[in-house]
């Protein structure tokens, strides 16, 4: 059967509807956009709204065992018709082909302050190799690669080691080794033999090894729905990813009778980032909000869905501070639209930018000896005892939090003083134009963001 795309959901909402269903569907995508997939999907098997609840068994693949879901779906219902089992996040599909975005989620979950989602990602990820989650800080470099598919992340990773929690059976992933494609044998072999008539699976992915011998088996007899959208920051997925999220606006805006600007669609697109539950939620959030009125406008905006100054602040610094020209220009502009005057952000760089100096001038001193690369155990343990010792006077000039400390001689180690010195120079320059000259202040704050962030040695 042919591979279906988001664009042709329609087509098999309409097969179903004609009686021409399947009793095996994949999903394969971000988590939020296979749930409205799937949702449909199902209403289109059950029309009845009211039998959903009891027909449908919803899964969460997380927390899934492959072979007890195989069990229910060979299974013949108490009463007549359909039972649709739903599992969200299936792990029948991943393997060392996947294991760059399943780190990647891990970490995402982890920077969100989402422990528990972190250390269930990170256990699936550890389970791809065969090892624990204690197991990977030790991991070295050129095992990593070998048993991931990419190279080891720089830094330190002994955040790996405080995900491992008392309910978290931190052997799974021996456990599970090498038994998904068992696993995945024993699916293929039931649905081969036949299952009872009224039963259907729908599996949801957020990535798959397309060489996994149930994927090519699903595109044989079941259907397959690829609604990926890529990451990263080139600007083809980028185009994607907003093209995607304001159809979820716009989507949500016409369920609810409301109206917004594509000004302030660019801006709450731009607040929420690609998470399309989060888009839709605050969207929603905003409809009820206006209560009467039909049209969102940039005050409901701000009151309900403003990202705080402080917040907006330190994502548009880091951005700097990666040397982010593209970032930095797109947050500079939205703040300086939402309200926040082009000399608060010169203030926030000119803090940043003099704190990377002083660290910057504490790694080229010779004691206490910072060592590019270092962990971060090795830094508080180490340097930062020595560093308390030797320059005791300066702490207040610094992050108090060690580890925002330790990020900071990070990024400093990265850095020449010429550039940080450079950059102080343009800010400079860049506030006296600010209060003297006739030019907008938007094209003065985004000449200062050329001539840094171009002119950068490498």
């Amino acid at each position: 059967m042919p591979l279906y795309k988001k664009d042709d959901i329609n087509k098999v909402v309409t097969t179903i509807k004609q009686g021409k269903s399947v009793q095996l569907y994949l999903i394969v995508g971000e988590r939020f956009l296979c749930r409205q997939a799937a949702d449909r999907l199902c209403a289109a098997l059950i029309p009845e709204a009211g039998e959903r609840q009891n027909i449908i068994t919803r899964i969460d693949g997380d927390e899934e065992e492959p072979l007890k879901t195989l069990a229910l779906l060979k299974s013949f219902s108490l009463f007549a018709g359909r039972q649709v089992f739903m599992v969200t996040g299936s792990r029948l599909f991943q393997s060392k082909e996947t294991a760059r975005a399943v780190w990647n989620r891990a970490v995402k979950a982890r920077q969100n302050n989402d422990m528990e989602r972190a250390a269930r990602v990170l256990q699936q990820f550890a389970a791809l190799g065969g090892r624990t989650i204690e197991e990977l800080t030790t991991t070295a470099a050129g095992e990593w690669r070998q048993l991931f598919g990419f190279p080891k992340p720089n830094g330190d990773l002994s955040w790996l080691a405080s995900l491992t929690t008392p309910g978290t059976d931190s052997r799974r992933g021996r456990k599970e080794s090498g038994a998904a494609d068992k696993t995945a044998a024993q699916y293929m072999a039931a649905l081969t033999a036949g299952i009872p008539t009224g039963n259907v699976l729908i599996l949801m992915a957020s990535e798959v090894d397309k060489r996994k011998k149930l994927f090519k088996f699903i595109k044989e007899h079941g259907v397959i729905i690829d609604l990926a959208v890529g990451s990263g920051s080139a600007r083809a997925v980028k185009d994607s990813q907003e093209a995607v999220l304001r159809e979820l606006i716009q989507q949500t805006l016409n369920n609810l009778g409301k109206k917004m600007a594509p000004r302030l669609v660019n801006i709450l697109m731009e607040r929420a980032g690609f998470h399309p539950v989060a888009v839709v939620r605050e969207t929603e959030k905003l409809a009820l909000y206006v209560d009467d009125a039909e049209t969102i406008t940039i005050n409901d905006l701000d009151i309900l869905c403003a990202r705080t100054r402080e917040d907006a602040v330190y994502e548009f610094t880091e951005a700097f501070g990666r040397a982010d020209l593209r970032q930095s220009l797109l947050l500079g502009a939205r703040m300086m639209e939402t309200g926040t005057h082009p000399l608060a952000l010169i203030a926030a760089l000119r803090n940043y930018l003099r704190k990377l100096l002083v660290v910057r001038s504490f790694i080229d001193t010779p004691r206490p000896v910072f060592v590019p690369g270092m962990t971060y155990g090795v830094f508080q343990k180490g340097y930062l005892t020595e560093f308390k010792e030797l320059r005791a006077d300066w702490l207040a000039e610094l992050p108090k939090h060690p580890y925002a400390l330790f990020m900071m001689f990070e990024k400093a180690s990265k850095m020449a003083a010429a550039d940080l010195i450079r950059w102080q120079r343009e800010l400079l320059n860049t506030e006296y134009s600010l209060k003297s000259s006739a030019v907008p202040p938007l094209l003065v704050f985004e000449g200062f963001l050329f001539n840094c962030l171009t002119n950068r040695p490498a």
